[in-house]
């Protein structure tokens, strides 16, 4: 067997099913190596490996691999297990004397993007680790983006959004849009989510941050003004859909005209609710 360069052993480590084959690859190559960059290799094992346990500690023992190492000099081996959700892998560097203590703020960023796109049942090893340890999930990035954000945004899955209102985030916090999660609700991946978001007249009456614009859908701006209700936001959507009609597929304009309509039909139902209706 030759050496190989270590792009090429970080390569095999991310696409091999094979845990004897990594293992024999590591064993021929490890004194090629710096301490960093077995360390490196230690950080791609957790990532993406599920049998991992023999070759780390390969790693560990025989190639002075850090388990404190942070990739790209920013995130710690045991945050990126965490955004990889390889609850193994988490438990693995604890055990090695790793901590979930956020000392930088950019460690959210593997925890919050968990809900971008998983399941809850296929996240929920790896939340459970993480709550063990203090970690909550009402916390804003440096990019303005929360958990809530995400899930409302990207994940199809509606049991996130659910289990983050559960855990009393606040579905209130602008991005960098000037939008909360309450406003995307309409166009989320996730039918319906409207109805959790959207659930008091405080809710309703949540203004935009400032005059700022959205395109949900291509070819389909929505411009408001500053202190824009989300009442007003729903009506203003629902102009701008029918003034774009013939700029997309029909398709597209049924699925969210429709929608639109259904959520100012439940803005009436909180109003008659509240004993504010006009």
């Amino acid at each position: 067997m030759q050496k190989i360069p270590l792009q090429e052993l970080k390569r095999k480590i991310r696409t091999s099913q094979d845990p004897d084959e990594i293992i024999t690859y590591i064993s021929y190559n490890i004194t090629s190596y710096t301490p960093t960059e077995n360390s490196m290799l230690l950080c791609e094992l957790l990532e993406y490996q599920d049998i991992f346990i023999e070759a780390a500690e390969l790693l560990i023992a025989n190639g002075g691999a850090d388990i404190h190492y942070k990739k790209e000099d920013m995130i710690p081996i045991v945050f990126c297990a965490v955004g990889a959700n390889k609850p193994i892998a988490v438990e693995y560097a604890l055990a090695k004397g790793a901590s979930l203590q956020v000392d930088n703020p950019d460690y959210l960023f593997a925890v919050a993007y968990l809900f971008r796109q998983h399941r809850l049942n296929t996240i929920a090893d790896v939340l459970m680790i993480l709550i063990q340890h203090n970690i909550h999930f009402n916390f804003e990035l440096e990019s303005k983006e929360t958990p809530l954000l995400l899930a409302v945004r990207y994940n199809p899955n509606p049991d996130i959004v659910h289990f983050l209102l559960s855990e009393k985030v606040d579905k209130h916090v602008y991005d960098e849009d000037g939008f909360t999660a309450i406003h995307y609700s309409p166009f989320a991946k996730a039918p319906h989510l409207y109805k959790y978001l959207v659930s008091t007249v405080e809710d309703v009456l949540l203004t935009t941050q400032y005059a700022t614009t959205m395109e949900p859908v291509p070819n389909c701006i929505i411009k408001v003004e500053a202190d824009t209700t989300f009442e007003e936001f729903i009506y203003i959507s629902l102009n701008a859909f029918l003034h774009n009609r013939h700029l997309m597929l029909e398709e597209i304009f049924e699925k969210y005209y429709y929608r639109l309509h259904m959520v100012a039909e439940h803005i009436a139902q909180i109003w008659e609710k509240s004993g504010s209706g006009l």
